[in-house]
């Protein structure tokens, strides 16, 4: 059985006139990022907020959101950003718009780890079953308003078409500003099936939000798992460390493991930065699943432990990292995606003090919002600092 929902014909319309938009900015000459990607996202965002503005139950503090999503939006307009970070965007608008009216629209979200998913609530599901509701609408209103309306389009639009002719002949100055909108327009078979597709995106959509306006969150218990396993894992990796850290006191110092030296500062700084940086995103990876998915951590004092020994070695790994960053960087200068690592392993720096401190004092599973919140906000900075204006006042204030 279909749920009702109250879909009127203005909301139907709004659609149908971002949807035009969509193949109109398509068509711009002008940056494809600004046609393609600022201007539709935009689009999307006020025409949705417009149609949920009405609505008597708004979670008004997910207006927040709003921030973050436009100054990403607007970051290639106050500056112009690198295109890496413009692939980034086509990723992460989605993600963080979707998070926006899920948390606006229904009262019963809060902030989790699974909000990234959220998306999937949304876009893909549901796209083409999703039109029956455009018939329910049908069929709850008076069927002759829609074939009146359709007469009346016809009609108007022959009338207005002998009147436009006339006035074209009558003035080539508006004939010349008449064909200059039509040029814009491209009427063509790729534009028409632009604008259907666009509708039946945009359309699927916004059911899709309306279907989950009263859905409930489910609570995930947390898990249990044998605190031997954990305590080996922990163990092997954490000796690991050790091995890695005695190599590097040796190397930086007097080689007192008197292994052979054949590279230079400058191999030093290249050679497996990548691999550290991978090496880093696992440890986050252990750490946050114990932390947040598990109950053995706050059961056990000896996990804990080897929990805060492997943030220890990974903080040091960041620290390694940076010494080798900015020793390639001494020798060939920043660059953008230099400049990005910088900014991640300052970003992981500060999230590994914020998880050394929960284990230490309190365990919170409801920490989500704060992550959320430092990571956005060096994705922004990201934005705004890793372009090539910014990279090339580094290379002149810092490298001789």
């Amino acid at each position: 059985m279909k749920k009702e929902l109250n879909i009127d014909k203005q909301k139907i319309i709004i659609i149908l006139i971002s949807a035009f938009l969509i193949v109109v900015f398509h068509n711009l000459k002008i940056d494809w990022y600004v046609k393609d990607i600022i201007l539709p996202f935009s689009v999307i965002l006020f025409s949705y907020i417009y149609m949920f503005s009405k609505e008597k139950e708004l979670n008004k503090k997910a207006y927040y959101i709003l921030i973050p999503i436009a100054l990403i939006l607007l970051s290639d307009l106050f500056i112009k950003i690198d295109y890496s970070n413009k692939i980034l965007n086509i990723i992460i608008l989605p993600i963080i718009i979707s998070i926006f009216f899920m948390l606006l629209t229904n009262k019963n979200y809060s902030f989790n780890f699974e909000a990234i998913s959220w998306i999937l609530k949304f876009f893909p599901r549901r796209m083409f079953k999703n039109l029956k509701y455009l018939k329910q609408d049908k069929e709850r209103d008076n069927n002759d308003n829609f074939k009146n309306i359709f007469v009346g389009a016809v009609i108007g639009t022959v009338i207005g078409f002998v009147i436009l002719k006339l006035l074209m002949g009558a003035d080539d100055y508006f004939g010349y500003f008449i064909n200059n909108i039509l040029k814009i327009f491209k009427f063509d078979f790729g534009n028409i099936l632009l604008f259907v597709i666009a509708f039946i995106l945009l359309f699927s959509i916004f059911i899709n939000i309306l279907l989950n306006k009263d859905t409930s969150m489910k609570i995930k218990e947390l898990e249990t798992h044998n605190n031997t396993i954990i305590v080996t894992v922990l163990s092997i990796i954490n000796i690991i460390f050790v091995l890695f850290l005695i190599s590097e006191i040796s190397r930086l110092t007097i080689n007192f493991l008197q292994l052979p030296e054949k590279y230079t500062y400058s191999s030093y700084a290249r050679e497996g930065f990548f691999q550290l940086l991978f090496v880093t995103i696992i440890n986050f990876s252990v750490i946050m699943y114990l932390l947040y998915k598990t109950s053995n951590v706050s059961k056990s004092t000896k996990i804990k432990n080897l929990l805060i020994v492997l943030i220890i070695f990974s903080i040091m790994l960041i620290i390694n990292s940076y010494y080798r960053m900015f020793l390639y960087i001494n020798n060939y200068g920043f660059t953008i995606l230099r400049l990005q690592v910088i900014l991640f392993l300052l970003m992981e720096f500060i999230i590994f003090l914020i998880l050394t401190n929960k284990i230490l004092k309190k365990l919170d599973n409801k920490d989500a919002t704060l992550y959320f919140v430092i990571m956005i906000s060096f994705y922004i900075v990201n934005l705004y600092l890793c372009n090539n204006t910014f990279v090339n006042l580094l290379q002149k204030l810092f490298i001789r």
